[in-house]
């Protein structure tokens, strides 16, 4: 390993020590949740993965997409869909979540604890959702929804970390300090998944061939759009063959304003992946090109280098050294070849810059958690969703079935700072 509100259901008090200290994942303890010896139910739901497994083991069980096949339509669907209506909504959740336990886990709801991992930027009306499926639907004695930033530091057991989450939507870099969440401090960004997918179509319309059954090659089209969605031809380049190139030759790309005409070395070889009954070609330079979205700087959307010093700079200036020397890469993304030396050069690179140098600029290193020859960046999160499902204390952190027939809502970290304002002596 290389270094790097409050209420009653809130977990800013439960500390990653205490997780370790006060629990023995082995066969006995791992069942004693509650008040019986059922483990209880890990779900994490992304925006294009969900992964599903119980408490007290190291890897879900099941890693699937968020998506299930509409019965009306006729084709696959995302879960959650902002064109859709609540009624809708409701409806794709109870299949889902019904396949989920009948399919996957092997078990109903009404008999487990239910942890689900969620994004503190996730919607509210997505959360009040997904707890009425899980309590009127299922029947389910008692759902904690638990922020996947401060779960992801209980997977390698500290309390003080910078947890830098690239997921589909966005980039999310919280600071984690013993244990609680600097909402604060908190960035965030558009430089997801979905960014560098849009990018791969920008550069395939450009220079990407496809070679048809003659042997001749032809430019994509608008009429090859609907095949690039139904295969998820853009991901499969996203995730299987784009890395990130080193800092230099990557400032000499960007400084070339993308255009391979200038004087930019040999780019990597070209690919060619199955393309209904053809083939397309995609060229070495998209996809070396791809990853430079994330670390260029303009004016429009700040690099990912950016935010996490942005963010750094607004904490304690006693705990930046130490966020910078212990940072948790989260999110599918992250697992790109060179991402880890990228980002790490782009920081320190970025850290003698004149906008940084005066601010941060005695800062000279930046570290890592890592697990080698593990995928733990998808679900690191997951992982301390399991490890803190598998204590006693999660029947007192957990929303009851009680509590949401009195209450009809799922309250959050937002509606509990407003309840701190409102009622001053309550945050003492």
């Amino acid at each position: 390993m290389l270094s790097g509100l409050s209420k009653q259901r809130s977990l800013s008090s439960v500390t990653p020590a205490m997780l370790i200290g006060n629990s023995r994942l082995d066969s006995l303890s791992l069942g004693m949740v509650g008040m019986d010896n059922r483990e209880a139910v890990i779900i994490d739901i992304g925006a294009v993965l969900t992964k599903v497994g119980y408490a007290g083991e190291f890897v879900p069980r099941a890693i699937i997409r968020t998506e299930l096949l509409d019965d009306c339509r006729g084709e696959t669907v995302k879960v959650f869909d902002d064109t859709i209506s609540e009624e809708e909504l409701y409806r794709r959740l109870v299949k889902f979540f019904r396949e989920l336990f009948f399919k996957y886990l092997l078990t109903v709801a009404k008999d487990r604890r239910i942890v689900i991992v969620e994004s503190i930027l996730t919607r509210t009306s997505h959360r009040n959702a997904v707890a009425r499926v899980l309590f009127d639907a299922f029947d389910a004695p008692s759902v904690l929804f638990a922020p996947s930033h401060l779960l992801a530091t209980f997977s390698f057991g500290v309390s003080n970390a910078l947890v830098i989450d690239v997921g589909y939507s966005e980039a999310t870099i919280v600071p984690i300090l013993e244990s609680v969440t600097m909402l604060y401090q908190l960035e965030t960004s558009c430089i997801g998944a979905k960014y560098l997918e849009e990018r791969v179509y920008e550069l395939l319309r450009k220079y990407g061939k496809v070679l048809t059954f003659s042997g001749a090659e032809r430019a994509l089209t608008d009429s090859d759009d609907l095949l690039i969605k139904k295969e998820h031809i853009l991901e499969d380049i996203v995730v299987r063959f784009c890395f990130a190139t080193k800092i230099d030759r990557g400032k000499m790309i960007q400084a070339s304003e993308y255009n391979p005409e200038r004087e930019i070395p040999k780019a990597p070889c070209d690919v060619r992946l199955p393309f209904g009954e053809e083939m397309l070609i995609v060229p070495g330079l998209i996809r070396e090109w791809t990853a430079e979205a994330i670390f260029e700087e303009n004016d429009d959307i700040r690099s990912l280098p950016q935010l996490v010093l942005d963010a750094v700079y607004r904490c304690p200036i006693d705990t930046r050294r130490k966020l910078l020397d212990s940072i948790i890469l989260v999110g599918g993304t992250t697992r790109m070849k060179g991402f880890y030396a990228r980002l790490r050069d782009e920081i320190l690179h970025l850290l003698t810059a004149p906008a940084y140098a005066q601010k941060l600029g005695n800062i000279k290193s930046v570290k890592f958690y890592r697990l080698p020859n593990t995928s733990i960046e998808l679900y690191a999160s997951w992982i301390g969703g399991s490890m803190f499902g598998a204590l006693e204390v999660l029947q007192y952190h957990s929303m009851t079935r009680q509590d949401w027939k009195a209450h009809g809502k799922v309250p959050d970290w937002t509606s509990n700072v407003y309840e701190m304002n409102r009622d001053p002596a309550r945050s003492r």
